[in-house]
């Protein structure tokens, strides 16, 4: 990388004159990047940065990362555009962006085959089924995001509509389900010793409720990591290095039980051992770092866009709001499929 990089952060790289000896190399500096997510990110599917900080991966490519969480899916796309951040965790949000105000960002790597939404009620709430909600009150959030396309989906196949129970908009489902301000809710899996401590019992998992309909499973599902097309083009190296350092920790938490489960021990995640167990053999067998359009990775996200938008199944072309060849150049470069 050629030059001086002037964003919120300072990039400092310094060249290697050549001709040099190994030992008359100037040390490199570190690349100072953020990551940018919202604060409900921090799900064991998202494991894999956190993984990458804590075993140095991100520090070998030469990297300095610092995850900087916000209060909405859009805001870390509003970094990612105003040059705030250098990456940003997403997947439906950067979609819509690029394809309806033509921001300047790219999907270029999705992390998961595990949807991040299962839903609760209150144990002694008397709800069941699905069915049981009618004239119930959910915890939701706004029209058209992700969350509420997924509800409306649950609701429809249960024969209810959106019009049919009443909507508390908020990402804390476990705060409203507990005060009693809402009667189901998404819980985050990280949240789940809490919820199971509050009395709340699972009502619909997403993922299974998806496989019981026959939709397609098994893809990238739902997040993911984007950038801009700036660090696209200017800064290749940085966009490898980043995904470099992904893969790594992705293969050591897919391998290596004891670091998955530590990880989901400490911050941000701070589950007890038990469930950090329990949600590390979950999600092993479903992590990944991969952006490949032949596997359905980005589908879903694209089809809840365009339900939201209310256009047609497949009239976003998914070429043009990401880009798959980084990641695809650094597994081929390590030798590793997912």
């Amino acid at each position: 990388m050629q030059g001086s990089w002037r964003c919120s952060v300072m990039l400092l790289i310094l060249l290697v004159a050549p001709g040099l000896s190994h030992a008359q190399q100037p040390k490199r500096s570190m690349a100072k990047i953020k990551a940018a997510q919202a604060f409900t990110g921090d799900v064991a599917q998202n494991a894999a940065v956190h993984g990458a900080i804590r075993a140095g991966y991100f520090k070998e490519e030469g990297l300095e990362v610092e995850v900087v969480n916000f209060r909405s899916w859009t805001e870390p796309v509003q970094a990612l555009a105003s040059d705030s951040a250098q990456f940003a965790l997403g997947a439906a949000s950067l979609i819509r962006a690029a394809a309806t105000t033509s921001a300047p960002v790219r999907q270029i790597a999705m992390l998961s085959s595990i949807y991040p939404y299962e839903f609760h009620v209150r144990r002694d709430s008397g709800i069941k089924a699905v069915a049981d909600l009618r004239g119930k009150t959910i915890t939701t959030v706004r029209p058209g995001e992700t969350l509420d396309v997924v509800w409306t989906q649950i609701l429809e196949g249960a024969g209810l509509k959106m019009s049919d129970v009443k909507r508390t908009e908020s990402f804390n489902g476990l705060g409203t389900l507990v005060s009693g301000s809402s009667d189901a809710a998404n819980i985050i899996d990280t949240l789940l010793p809490k919820a199971r401590a509050a009395g709340l019992v699972k009502l619909v998992d997403y993922t299974e409720w998806r496989q019981q309909k026959g939709m397609i499973s098994g893809n990238g599902a739902n997040l993911g990591w984007g950038t801009t097309v700036k660090m696209l083009k200017e800064h290749p190296d940085v966009v490898r290095a980043y995904l470099r350092a992904l893969v790594k920790a992705t293969l050591r938490l897919k391998n290596d039980r004891a670091f998955a489960v530590d990880l989901l021990q400490r911050e941000p995640f701070s589950l007890d051992r038990d469930t950090a167990a329990e949600i590390a053999d979950r999600n092993r067998p479903h992590w990944m770092i991969r952006l490949d359009y032949s596997k359905g990775d980005l589908s879903f996200d694209a089809e809840m866009v365009e339900i939201a938008l209310s256009r047609q199944k497949g009239s976003i072309d998914l070429r043009s709001v990401s880009d798959a060849a980084p990641v695809n150049e650094v597994l081929k470069e390590m030798k590793v499929t997912f």
